[in-house]
């Protein structure tokens, strides 16, 4: 008999792809696992965004390895976290987030030398 530990990582992202289709086609969606928070990502451009009265949100801003300025804003969707809990969620969600960002900009990178190879 095999022992299994059930262990998941702090953080994952959502992926709305079923049999029902893409349910979150271009949208990036975390969970944090311990409190079971739903945070989704909202890069702001020229759009103004309105989100209900009581959403917490947290603005933040990514300076990308091509040195462009993204600004971006976190909205909670659902939380099992206190207040004070949930701010200190929301700074790791961002530092999460800006990794992701880095990964992603590094593969581009990656991709686009080997293209000249």
């Amino acid at each position: 008999m095999q022992s299994i530990e059930l262990t998941l990582p702090e953080w994952v992202f959502l992926d709305g792809t079923s049999h029902l289709g893409n349910l979150l086609p271009g949208r990036d969606v975390l969970q944090h696992i311990p409190s079971f928070t739903l945070i989704e990502v909202f890069t702001l451009d020229d759009t103004k965004l309105l989100f209900k009265e009581g959403i917490k949100t947290k603005p933040f801003t990514y300076v990308n390895r091509f040195e462009e300025v993204e600004e971006h804003i976190l909205a909670v969707h659902f939380s099992l976290a206190t207040d004070i809990d949930l701010d200190e969620i929301l700074y790791k969600a961002i530092s999460y987030y800006c990794d992701y960002l880095d990964w992603q900009d590094q593969a581009i990178i990656e991709e686009d030398t080997s293209k000249l190879n």
